[in-house]
This record gives C-alpha cells, sequence and structure tokens, in this order.
C-alpha cells in the first residue's frame, strides 16, 4: 500500500512540474516605453504631452510637487498623458521628476521649469527704442542702409511705458571701426524725414553709441560734458536710451547727433562744387586709417587729412584746402624764418587747439595724439582752423591697456604729436596753455564739479546697466582693451574717479 502511494505521488509531482513549465512558457514580458523622457516648461502655465506604452498596467507615482499636474495618473496599455504646468511666480528654476511604473519596469521623465524673471528695479529708465527692421533681418553691414521703423517712448520709474514721444520710417546700418567687431553693436540712423529726436534739434541722422568697451557707460558723455564747460563751438548733443532690436533687448544706448555740417551742428556753410569763394567750409578728420575716399597728408608731421565734407570735392577745392593746412603746418615748424607766436593765432584757433589738447591729455585719450577721430573745421571768410568737434572717448580716462595711456603719469599728446611736440617749444605758448589750465581748474573743471557730475551721472544710470550688464555679462570679464577688470558697475564708476583724481594730481603741478 506504502509503494502504490509513492507511486501515485510522484506521478502528480510530475504533472505539477509540466504544468507550472506550461505557465512560465505562456507568461508575456511586461513591456514600458515614453514617447519623451524630458519636459520643458516656460514660465507662464502651459500643458505637454507624453506617450506611454505599454502592455499591461501602468501607475504614475503620486508624489508630484503642486506645481505640476499630471492627467491621468494610471491606465493600461497605450495612453497620451497631458502635463501641466502652472505659472511659475518664483525667480528660481523648478524642476521635478515622474515615476511612471509597471510590475516590473520603470521609467523617469524629468521636468524644467523657467524660472520667473526679476521684479522690475524700481528707479530712473531711460526712454525706450524700438528698433525693427524689415522683415526683421539682421544688420550685418555698416556700409548698406535697411529700411526700418523706430518708436521712442517713455517710461515710469517702474519701466512701464508712459507715452510715445515719436515714430518715425528711418534706414538703419552698422557704424564704427573697432567697435563695429564687437558683440554688442554702434548703429547709425538715417530717418525719412529730418525730426527732433528727444530734444535735440531736428535733422536726419543719428547715430547709436553702445560703449561696449566702457564699463561705466558714461566716458564719452563726461568727455563731451568737459567740452561743453570748456565752450567748444558745437559739442554732440546725446541722451541715454535702452534698445529693443526685432523683438530683442540689446541694452543701454547713447542715440545722439552725428557729426556732420548743419546749422545745429558743425555751422559752417556746405561748400558747393560751383562756389567761386572756395574759402569754406570744410570738415576734416584727422585719421590715419584714411576713412575718406578722399584725403591728403602733410609733409612733416604727416599727419592724414580725410575731407568729410564736401563729399565730391572737386580739384581746386582740395587744392586749397591742403595748401591751407600745409600752410598752418609750415607755420607750426616755422619754415622760412616765420615767427610761430606771431603767425600762428592768425590761421589757427587758439583756444580750440589748446582745449583739445587739454581734454586728450586730462583723459590720456590713446587716440588724442593727432591721429585718429579727430575733427577740425574751417568757416568761410575765416582764416582760422578750428579744432572740434570733440569724438570718441570711450577707450579714454584710463580704460586702455596700452601705449601708456592707463598710467597716471606722463604726457601723450603733447609729446607725440608732432604739432604739439613743435607748439611747446615755444614759452610763449606753453605759457598761454597753463593760463588756460588754471583758468578751467578754478571753476568748470574743479574737482568737485567733475566728481559731482560722475555721481550724478552713475545714480541715472543705475536702473539701465543692471540690465545691461544682464544682457552682456561682461563685468568679471576683461574686453579689449580694458587694463583693468573690477567685477561690478559700482567698482567700474570708483576706478574712472579714482584715475581721474590721480591724473589731475599728476597734471596740477606739471602746468602751474
Amino acid at each position: 500500500m506504502k509503494k502504490q502511494f509513492a507511486f501515485l505521488f510522484f506521478i502528480l509531482s510530475i504533472l505539477f512540474s509540466i504544468t507550472s513549465c506550461s505557465d512560465k512558457d505562456n507568461e508575456v514580458e511586461e513591456t514600458l516605453s515614453l514617447s519623451k523622457s524630458q519636459l520643458f516648461f516656460k514660465v507662464s502655465t502651459e500643458k505637454q504631452s507624453i506617450t506611454i506604452k505599454s502592455n499591461t498596467k501602468w501607475e504614475i507615482d503620486k508624489n508630484i510637487p503642486l506645481w505640476c499636474t499630471v492627467s491621468p495618473m494610471s491606465g493600461k496599455g497605450d495612453v497620451t498623458i497631458t502635463v501641466e504646468a502652472k505659472e511659475n511666480a518664483q525667480e528660481v528654476r523648478l524642476t521635478t521628476q515622474l515615476l511612471i511604473k509597471t510590475k516590473t519596469k520603470i521609467q523617469k521623465v524629468s521636468i524644467q521649469q523657467e524660472a520667473a524673471p526679476p521684479a522690475p528695479l524700481e528707479g530712473y529708465y531711460f526712454p525706450l527704442l524700438t528698433i525693427n527692421t524689415k522683415n526683421g533681418t539682421p544688420i550685418i553691414s555698416k556700409d548698406d542702409y535697411m529700411d526700418a521703423t523706430i518708436k521712442i517712448e517713455s517710461r515710469d520709474n517702474k519701466g512701464v511705458i508712459k507715452e510715445k514721444l515719436m515714430e518715425a520710417d528711418t534706414e538703419i546700418k552698422g557704424r564704427g571701426n573697432s567697435t563695429w567687431g564687437m558683440e554688442k553693436k554702434p548703429y547709425k540712423l538715417k530717418l525719412k524725414e529730418s525730426a527732433q529726436v528727444l530734444g535735440m534739434p531736428k535733422n536726419k541722422h543719428w547715430v547709436l553709441l553702445a560703449n561696449y568697451s566702457d564699463k561705466t557707460l558714461m566716458r564719452n558723455e563726461l568727455a563731451f560734458e568737459i567740452s561743453r564747460r570748456m565752450g567748444f563751438a558745437w559739442t554732440p548733443r546725446m541722451q541715454y536710451v535702452d534698445v529693443l532690436l526685432n523683438g530683442e533687448y540689446i541694452g543701454n544706448y547713447m542715440l545722439g547727433e552725428h557729426i556732420r555740417v548743419d546749422k545745429n551742428r558743425v555751422n559752417i556753410p556746405e561748400l558747393k562744387a560751383t562756389d567761386t569763394d572756395i574759402t569754406g567750409g570744410y570738415l576734416l578728420e584727422i585719421d590715419e586709417r584714411k576713412g575718406e575716399p578722399v584725403w591728403f597728408e602733410t609733409l612733416e608731421a604727416k599727419m592724414t587729412f580725410c575731407v568729410n565734407t564736401p563729399e565730391d570735392i572737386p580739384a581746386d577745392q582740395k587744392e586749397y584746402i591742403s595748401s591751407y593746412i600745409q600752410n598752418i603746418e609750415n607755420i607750426i615748424y616755422g619754415k622760412d624764418d616765420v615767427n610761430p607766436v606771431e603767425e600762428l593765432p592768425k590761421y589757427l584757433d587758439m583756444q580750440s587747439f589748446i582745449d583739445y589738447l587739454l581734454l586728450n591729455e586730462l583723459s590720456k585719450n590713446v587716440d588724442g595724439n593727432l591721429r585718429l577721430s579727430t575733427f577740425v573745421y574751417k568757416n568761410r571768410g575765416d582764416d582760422k582752423l578750428y579744432f572740434g568737434p570733440v569724438w570718441d572717448y570711450d577707450i579714454a580716462f584710463g580704460n586702455v591697456n596700452y601705449d601708456n595711456c592707463d598710467m597716471i603719469s606722463e604726457w601723450h599728446a603733447r609729446t607725440r604729436a608732432p604739432w604739439y611736440q613743435q607748439f611747446f617749444s615755444h614759452p610763449e605758448f606753453e605759457n598761454m596753455v597753463k593760463d588756460r589750465w588754471n583758468e578751467l581748474r578754478g571753476n568748470e573743471l574743479s574737482d568737485a564739479n567733475i566728481n559731482t557730475f560722475i555721481d550724478n551721472m552713475a545714480e541715472k544710470i543705475n536702473v539701465s546697466q543692471y540690465y545691461n550688464f544682464q544682457k552682456w555679462p561682461i563685468l568679471n570679464m576683461q574686453v579689449w582693451p580694458n587694463p583693468i577688470v573690477t567685477g561690478s558697475y559700482q567698482g567700474e564708476v570708483n576706478y574712472l574717479k579714482t584715475w581721474i583724481k590721480n591724473r589731475l594730481s599728476w597734471m596740477d603741478p606739471q602746468l602751474k
């Protein structure tokens, strides 16, 4: 009997084993896959979908933050789920992870949402200049204009638009030499019709200065302010703006007057080819790059004068103005036994010549040694050549790392420009420079007046500089030709003030 029972148990065991193996053979492996493994949401409320593919039941882990909702949370087979991210009011990026599970499988979805932008700063907001090129075409040339529109709007102390100040059709192109090669580009505007812009006199021609290398954003305006205090006949007027180009914020700019012959700018007659009186007006730029089609070079100093106006200068006018400039150089060099002290004031406006020197020495402008960006003009019926208007000081006032122009000591223009070298060989002329310097230092260019101007400008620029350096995060990096990196806007302003203070302290005893 026991043997029969054991045999029966053996048979049942074999049958059970066969059945178990058969069940395993018939079991189907679970599958689980997703159409996406990452989702990126903008700040505003947004929905996105993911398709789940599976051959079995699945469910989503319920540990989901409140800012994110998922529907449905479970299912079977192939299902499309919807993920919704609510508007992010926090100034931090939000992240989470979805876990989608079956009995044997897990898939993960990474979810991120952009941080909310910082709340607008409160303070002074410059006008907003909006530029839209035709069809949103990028501006890639400084030779060819393209059609565009501009709009200027004022803003309150939270940056909210208050009113539209002007709207106009324009043409726009790039401008500048070394500055055109920088990330933040300068531009030139040519309005279809002359118009006043931000209180500046009516004209078609305007510039947008980027000041990319100048992290104070104010060196050009400081030079213009010194020019006004010195009493130059005309100093370019500028107004700060924040610029949107084709919907993109591109930073803080100076919108202002382009140097040209005009009754409200360089106020001299516009010389025509048919004029019989060819004594003026001429607007010239000393520019060793030869940036204009017509230019000439002096014999002794080898200074290059480019003819800005008139543009299409006939041969007789070019001969007149080149001979006129050469005559001034001959007097400076004392050619033919001429007495420079007696003769030079007849042909050169001494105040503008001396003030131009003093501004360039105060700022230690690397281009101030009569080789670049130096404008001069001659009026009709006036024998004198005038220096000015001043231009291009973004890499002055200690903001340059070559030619020793970051050093607060030593002269630059007076020892490197041949005309000034000859000029200072005469004690009478040096005394004129000293007298003028002490006159300016006693009032217009006192330490207190210069510091007050810089402090007031820094306070006014404060909001705009914040957004400018959000767009262009360069405060912690060297940009050509910065001699130092301070790491903050206030550090840049402090460096400027300290550099000027030390420069003045060096110049004062030299010019007593």
